[in-house]
């Protein structure tokens, strides 16, 4: 280290420095003080014009969509499937059904269902054909026994029990033919 201090030093002695020389160093680092600020200042604007484009590419990309959008609005077809989506719409003679699918249920099961919950209480077929017999072999007119119903009055089921009675079972009351 002490030979590199010796080399620095021996070559520092060896400089000439002349009156130009000095002057001309004296000027470049003038030059650089006044220079200095001003590219500073030049860097600066660049970066914010670097940023202000980048801002007006972002708008005009945001103008192009808005755009694009109000030219779909512009198409019938579309507003009418939104007018559909958003609120509800329906055209005459359409029926809506809104599926609410609030409960999410699992699609694999491990548990087995509960045989009460799943036995159903009576013989849907017995009753259909009951309907259908008893519907068919009344002897009152359509306009009366509709009637008789709308006039029935309606029961909440705590106090009387009525039992349905299937006509075609055995055990059905045979019904009283007039004469």
């Amino acid at each position: 280290m002490k030979r590199w201090i010796d080399d620095v030093g021996t070559w520092a002695s060896s400089l000439r420095f002349s009156g130009f020389t000095v002057v001309v160093v004296v000027l470049v680092l003038a030059g650089i003080v006044i220079v200095s600020p001003s590219l500073s200042t030049f860097v600066q604007q660049r970066r914010e014009i670097a940023e202000l484009r980048e801002s007006v590419r972002q708008s005009q990309e945001a103008v192009n969509e808005i755009d694009a959008e109000r030219a779909k609005w512009k198409d019938p077809v579309y507003v009418r499937s939104q007018a559909r989506d958003r609120l509800f719409y329906v055209m005459p003679g359409e029926t809506q059904l809104n599926v609410i699918d609030d409960i999410v249920m699992p699609i694999e099961s491990d548990e087995e269902p509960d045989p009460e919950l799943s036995r159903m209480p009576s013989n849907w077929a017995r009753s259909l054909s009951a309907s259908f017999l008893s519907a068919g072999t009344t002897d009152a007119p359509p306009v009366e026994a509709t009637a008789d119903a709308q006039n029935e009055p309606e029961s909440d089921g705590a106090d009387s029990t009525t039992e349905s009675v299937d006509p075609a079972s055995p055990e059905a009351p045979a019904e009283e033919t007039p004469q």
